[in-house]
């Protein structure tokens, strides 16, 4: 009877030491990508999946925004994958005909992200219900796109990103949502523009698809103090009512660029706000 204790108890062990000892383990196959564990794991557990902006990487993303530490204190399962690199020698994201595919390669990001998701899910229980992104630039044009061909994003917290003109944004329920774009960004334009021949929206026209989506109507402004370098509140937060339980925001930065300034506190900030959303 003892034996047979001891045997159950060691199996027990054996289940989950790989979730209790916090092994960070990797996914991807030829695209390989670390999940980072974080201190306390739930079960099941919300994932934040990072992606970088063209010509960068995860890793470079990750040190621009210092989202690790802030992810593994609040429970959360945390990648950021690499794009596809060009013949350029550039990473990229197949994200859209305007962003930023140069060379046209076959490339199937939505794939690619899903089977991640897939992957880590088959690993450590992942919460199909708070499925995070965030992205700058052509990671932010990515996350736009995952979120509208796939019915797996509760929110997205998107930098200095667009998507193609009359996009095919209609996901079967409804996406939360902080944009966040700078007035001077000079490569993705806050009131729209043209990448590889095809034109992209505005920051206006890009939140307005997510709204139609959520069923918002009236909005309320206020201002915040985001970017440390400009001096005063320079950021204007438009905060949009839903009639589904998802949260709209637009948060734009007077004079703020393509790659703004981060306050030392950004990281929580998003978390915050991506925390409070759930399919």
């Amino acid at each position: 009877m003892k034996l047979r204790l001891l045997t159950a108890i060691a199996l027990t062990l054996t289940l989950i030491t790989p979730t209790s000892a916090n092994s960070n383990y990797t996914v991807g196959g030829d695209r390989p990508v670390t999940v980072n564990l974080p201190t306390n794991l739930t079960n099941p557990a919300p994932l934040l999946i990072l992606l970088h902006s063209a010509s960068t990487s995860g890793a470079h993303q990750e040190r621009y925004m210092k989202l690790g530490p802030i992810a593994k204190k609040n429970g959360i399962l945390y990648i950021a994958p690499d794009g596809t690199m060009s013949p350029e020698g550039k990473r990229f994201w197949n994200a859209s005909k305007s962003c930023c595919n140069k060379f046209k390669q076959d490339v199937d990001d939505v794939a690619y992200i899903n089977s991640l998701i897939d992957e880590i899910s088959a690993k450590t229980p992942v919460d199909p219900k708070r499925i995070y992104l965030i992205g700058h630039s052509n990671g932010a044009f990515m996350s736009y796109t995952f979120a509208c061909k796939t019915n797996k994003v509760a929110a997205i917290v998107a930098i200095a990103g667009a998507m193609d003109v009359n996009p095919d944004c209609t996901p079967s329920s409804p996406v939360s949502l902080l944009d966040i774009h700078g007035t001077a960004d000079k490569t993705i334009k806050v009131n729209g523009g043209v990448l590889n021949s095809n034109p992209y929206t505005s920051a206006a026209e890009t939140v307005k698809t997510i709204a139609q989506v959520n069923k918002c109507n009236n909005q309320t402004t206020s201002k915040k103090d985001f970017e440390p370098t400009i001096k005063g509140a320079e950021t204007t937060v438009i905060n949009y009512s839903c009639d589904t339980h998802t949260h709209l925001q637009f948060w734009k930065i007077a004079k703020g660029s393509h790659s703004p300034k981060l306050p030392s506190d950004f990281a929580q900030q998003v978390i915050s706000f991506l925390l409070q959303q759930s399919k």
